[in-house]
């Protein structure tokens, strides 16, 4: 069923999207590459700062799954983001002007609770609206996806400056200042969009059967182990890269430039991902990111300094693109729609932040006793256990890909 008619409506909310993955993903840059340097400055120690990530990981699992099952059954999904972005603003906001730990802790899980699941369905909703697209030439996932990159780069590196001139605080203020319009563009987008996820006349499944279906589906639970256990966006090291830069040397402005070049860089990768994933195979383009991770981390091991912290720091861009689009396009290609946005919180979401806390716990532990150059080899051999899950999948047997594979045959023809 189509809800709006081709060409200029289509043209229209594809825009919107656009101009909404670049204000979340401008928000989220404003603060999230500083927070390690934030809390190293306000005078937390390594083990404050893991459990801090730690705790953050146990409300997201707790949260995510019941959230993405709110959202596929709400009759207002709207709303549901617009009330996740109010809490977001509320509870990250407040981090800048509070030193004491608890507090920061108890705000940072609650972002996390909502922060973790709102990224997830927002992204599963624009590869529905993708999907289903009437334009002609339309556009993938990994196209709207990109200006996402595009607003994180651009604001990570403005707020390297805004932190290294002014100070946290002002990072906050340019925060709470993306979140508004980001709200303001959800008001924008028709009421169609939000139908679009949920056209299936299917029983909606509980949450208990959505997590027995991916756990009955071999390779669907292998790949989403492989790829919780060493996300490069949310394991230990990368919560204490940024102090390790600065150790090295590195000025919170070229801190913040590596992140922005790293987001950068997605852009062409996000272009390409979802074509790329079906002319290679997207368990072969899994296994490929597993090496090409394990080869960054090794590479620091051998030669720690901040020129190879700097560039290995800029390269998870390619595998970061690969890892997401990857793990949308899996759970959108085997399970029933109705099921898609609380499958990808379960998995991208709850999965990601389980590896999130055990890599976190390592990492602090790591940190503490022996260094930042010891985490790289953690996050090698995390690498390693990836590729073992991945190679044991077996083979891709889709229960439900109707829409990914219609339009992947009609961009192949």
């Amino acid at each position: 069923m189509n809800i709006m008619p081709p060409s200029k409506p289509d043209r229209s909310v594809k825009t919107l999207f656009r101009l909404y993955f670049f204000l979340i993903f401008s928000a989220l840059g404003a603060l999230i590459t500083y927070m390690s340097l934030h809390y190293d400055h306000i005078g937390f120690n390594g083990i404050q700062i893991s459990t801090i990530m730690i705790v953050g990981s146990a409300a997201v699992i707790l949260i995510a799954p019941r959230y993405g099952l709110v959202f596929d059954r709400a009759a207002n999904k709207r709303s549901v983001l617009i009330a996740s972005l109010l809490m977001m603003a509320i509870s990250l906001g407040s981090i800048a002007w509070i030193k004491a730990f608890v507090p920061v802790l108890l705000l940072w899980m609650i972002q996390r609770a909502v922060s973790g699941p709102f990224f997830s369905t927002s992204e599963n909703l624009s590869y529905s609206v993708a999907a289903n697209s009437t334009e002609p030439g339309a556009s993938t996932f990994g196209s709207l996806r990109l200006w996402g990159s595009i607003g994180y780069s651009t604001s990570t590196l403005i707020s390297g400056w805004i932190y290294q001139t002014y100070g946290f605080t002002y990072n906050t203020l340019l925060f709470l200042v993306m979140i508004a319009f980001s709200v303001v563009i959800l008001l924008l987008m028709p009421e169609s969009v939000f139908e679009r996820i949920g056209e299936t006349k299917q029983e909606n499944l509980s949450l208990s059967a959505v997590l027995k279906l991916i756990v009955s589906h071999r390779f669907l639970w292998f790949m989403a182990l492989a790829l919780s256990i060493s996300d490069p966006t949310q394991d230990g090291l990368r919560a204490f890269e940024p102090i390790y830069m600065q150790n090295l040397g590195l000025e919170a402005g070229l801190i913040g430039l590596a992140s922005s070049l790293s987001a950068f860089g997605e852009v062409p990768f996000m272009i390409y991902a979802d074509k790329v994933i079906h002319k290679v195979g997207i368990k072969q383009i899994i296994m490929i990111i597993f090496l090409f991770d394990l080869v960054r981390r090794l590479v620091v091991w051998f030669f720690p300094s901040a020129g190879t912290v700097f560039v290995t720091s800029v390269l998870t861009s390619a595998s970061f693109t690969f890892r997401l689009v990857s793990s949308i396009t899996l759970v959108n290609l085997i399970l029933p729609k109705q099921v898609t946005s609380t499958a990808n919180a379960l998995i991208g979401v709850t999965m990601f932040g389980v590896g999130y806390m055990i890599s976190n716990a390592l990492s602090g532990f790591i940190y503490d006793r022996y260094g930042n150059r010891e985490l790289y080899l953690l996050g090698a051999i995390l690498c390693v256990i990836s590729l073992i899950l991945a190679l044991n999948a077996g083979k891709l047997e889709p229960i439900v890909g109707q829409t990914y594979t219609t339009q992947s045959n009609e961009e192949a023809g």
